[in-house]
């Protein structure tokens, strides 16, 4: 009966972190690091021609099988000099996520475009839309229920009289998004932006009887960084998202230094983000000339914490800038990514 009960209670948290979890987005901790799968409105709004970001998260290894989130994105600034001092970007997103132990995944591939108003110098306003297809599979034969309880334990041996339609989910998807940003001087940056992905609310069922619609998922985000001296900035973020009966805050502080005068392109950059209830983030990051390498762990401090004995997830992030080779071409004030 022991072994029955333990069992059970394995099932309960596949299903939980296998199912339930998947009706919310998988989300980044340095989640300024993937401007595109934040908001399509921040596609082209960078200094120089291109921009590629790479961020891989990995969590809840002492709980089940990891869950592992990839993303690689790149956005282009199109007719750049041609319609003043605003900008067109275009961009390209391929995101794969892949959650407990039946390896639910899902993987999307996205187009991006955004236009850039500039308001007065420094001031900029952007409308960005997104438009892209995705996957959704499991390995049913992962699952194990109640019918293949054989006595003693449950075995895999036995089947799971289980009709299950499609292992398999195709849709397309839609989002749309809203940004502004204001740069007063060089060393000053405010920024504020909210999004709506899924608004067509793709349906992610498995079953050709029964629909799961899913939520839309709500963001707004806001951040700033000014100069605490010669060399040494702060930059405030905080993020807020809301799916469905989910929501989320994050809010926290870096502290940026220039190694060398200002004017140096070596950066390092070290804070802390909080996780609403749920977990603590410290962070660092290094930027030299047109890279940048994220690093950020999280320590959870929610009620699985003494289940995952407060381990989180381990995050990377890669940024790729590419210089804009035309002289003539002032730079233009962004948001600080």
């Amino acid at each position: 009966m022991k072994k029955l009960f333990t069992h059970i209670i394995i099932i309960l948290i596949i299903l939980f972190f296998g199912f339930d979890i998947s009706a919310q987005d998988p989300h980044f901790s340095q989640f300024y690091t993937s401007p595109l799968y934040l908001n399509p409105a921040l596609t082209g709004m960078k200094n120089g021609d291109i921009r590629i970001t790479t961020n891989y998260r990995r969590q809840w290894a002492s709980i089940s099988e990891p869950y592992q989130t990839m993303s690689i994105a790149a956005d282009y600034n199109i007719l750049r000099g041609s319609i003043g001092d605003n900008l067109m970007g275009v961009g390209l997103i391929i995101f794969n996520d892949k959650a407990g132990s039946a390896g639910l995944r899902r993987t999307k591939i996205g187009l991006s475009t955004a236009y850039s108003q500039n308001l007065m110098e420094g001031n900029y306003i952007s409308i960005g839309i997104e438009a892209a297809a995705f996957q959704q599979s499991i390995n049913f034969e992962q699952l194990l229920f109640e019918s293949q309880y054989d006595g003693e334990s449950l075995n895999n041996q036995i089947g799971a009289g289980e009709n299950f339609a499609n292992n398999t989910v195709w849709n397309y998807d839609l989002a749309a998004g809203v940004a502004w940003n204001y740069s007063p001087d060089k060393y000053t940056n405010f920024y504020l932006g909210g999004s709506m992905a899924h608004l067509n609310r793709p349906n992610l069922s498995f079953f050709t009887d029964y629909e799961d619609p899913l939520h839309i998922k709500y963001t707004i985000y806001g951040g700033a960084e000014f100069r605490l001296s010669g060399y040494i900035s702060a930059l405030p973020r905080i993020i807020i998202l809301q799916q469905g009966p989910h929501s989320e805050i994050n809010f926290g502080l870096y502290t940026k230094m220039h190694l060398g005068d200002p004017s140096n392109r070596s950066i390092i950059s070290i804070g802390m983000m909080y996780r609403l209830k749920d977990a603590i983030i410290p962070m660092i990051r290094f930027d030299h000339d047109v890279f940048a390498f994220g690093f950020s762990y999280d320590i959870n401090i929610s009620s699985l914490s003494p289940a995952s004995n407060a381990q989180g997830g381990i995050e990377f992030s890669f940024i790729y800038k590419g210089k804009n080779g035309k002289k003539d071409i002032s730079p233009i004030p962004c948001p600080t990514f």
